[in-house]
């Protein structure tokens, strides 16, 4: 008696659980209608800041059936990664908070290369199959909801009920016709929290962010300095932030079997704010080497460092910033250290006068 053949889609299932995916989603490949509105008033009011290629790539984004994706897609496959640490929120580099994902190797490299697998395997049954990890004009999050992983919470992240939200999000976009699986219900229900703990208010509404005053955008993407006011809210925050995701009841999970690849790296360890503000492009590469923290480049720490120090310094880093604000070649890092400086003598002069009272 022959062996019933197993289906496709629990095969696939199979392979990516043993590969490390926490949990496995699938949606029909079709236009994504009433998304694709939402991202395009989203990108129409600017809230994408400087992120051009959310513009340049929005139809490919609405509908994976595309020329620039897959044309006769009929799948799109949703893989969830969680990264959550029993660690505190507090890792970062001297007193500067660098944002979870971030504190371990580049999910880019460690799932893209999983990802292949799958993509091979695929492949091998016949089916045409594109992956992506953050990496191709994919909407994630929408085709996470279509697939049944999780739901979409107020501070626009991805919520997976029993993971949280600090979880990443892969695709595979293939011809393979695989059964989909049902939405679940949204389930932020009265809840604020998110909303009310963004240090610099970027939320327009519930799931509507304003990249222009968001600290991830402000520290990662956004290559000019930020307003005086915007750089005093970023706080501590070095490299994004978490602000939002920290608060949210279904953060509260009790994380299960971590993956290695995300648990804190060496490197939190080996330099400091200081060592930012004049680190040379050789060392930088170097030090950031296989860390999501490379995107940010070597000017860019180095603005987001003096902003830290103006945040939570003292007077013991005045002579390092004033050296920095003269003499540093790029013109954002000098603005970030003059303000730095303005900021940290504005405050001992307020500690001096409270105490002559």
């Amino acid at each position: 008696m022959e062996t019933p053949a197993v289906p496709l889609r629990e095969q696939l299932t199979q392979r990516a659980h043993a590969l490390g995916f926490a949990r496995v989603g699938v949606a029909r490949a079709e236009a994504l209608v009433e998304e694709g509105e939402r991202l395009g008033a989203w990108l129409d009011a600017g809230h994408h800041d400087g992120m051009g290629w959310m513009a340049d790539t929005r139809d490919v984004r609405s509908d994976p059936r595309h020329p620039g994706m897959l044309p006769g897609a009929e799948s799109v496959v949703v893989l969830v990664t969680p990264f959550h640490s029993r660690r505190g929120a507090q890792v970062g580099i001297g007193a500067g908070r660098v944002a979870r994902y971030a504190w371990g190797r580049d999910y880019h490299n460690v799932l893209g290369r999983r990802l292949r697998k799958l993509e091979r395997w695929l492949r091998d049954e016949g089916h045409a199959v594109r992956h992506s990890v953050d990496s191709r004009p994919v909407f994630e999050r929408a085709w996470a909801v279509r697939a049944g992983v999780g739901f979409v919470g107020k501070n626009s992240c991805l919520i997976v009920p029993g993971v949280g939200s600090h979880v990443f999000l892969s695709t595979l976009v293939t011809s393979a016709p695989l059964a989909p699986d049902a939405p679940i219900r949204e389930g932020c229900g009265r809840c604020t929290a998110c909303l009310d703990a963004c240090p610099t208010d970027a939320f327009v509404s519930p799931r509507v962010l304003d990249a222009r005053r968001c600290i991830s955008n402000l520290t990662i993407e956004r290559e000019d300095l930020a307003a005086p006011d915007l750089l005093a809210q970023t706080g501590d925050w070095l490299f994004g932030c978490d602000a939002c995701q920290d608060v949210c009841p279904y953060n509260r999970t009790t994380p299960g079997e971590l993956d290695p690849a995300f648990e804190p790296h060496a490197r939190l360890g080996e330099v400091d704010l200081e060592a930012l503000l004049s680190m040379s492009d050789e060392r930088f590469l170097e030090w950031s080497e296989g860390s999501p923290m490379r995107r940010a480049g070597v000017v860019r720490m180095a603005r987001n460092a003096a902003v830290v120090l103006g945040n939570t310094g003292g007077r013991v880093h005045l002579r390092v910033l004033r050296e920095t604000g003269d003499r540093h070649p790029a013109e954002s890092v000098r603005a970030a250290a003059r303000w730095a400086v303005d900021a940290i003598e504005r405050r001992a002069r307020q500690v001096e006068g409270s105490s002559e009272d």
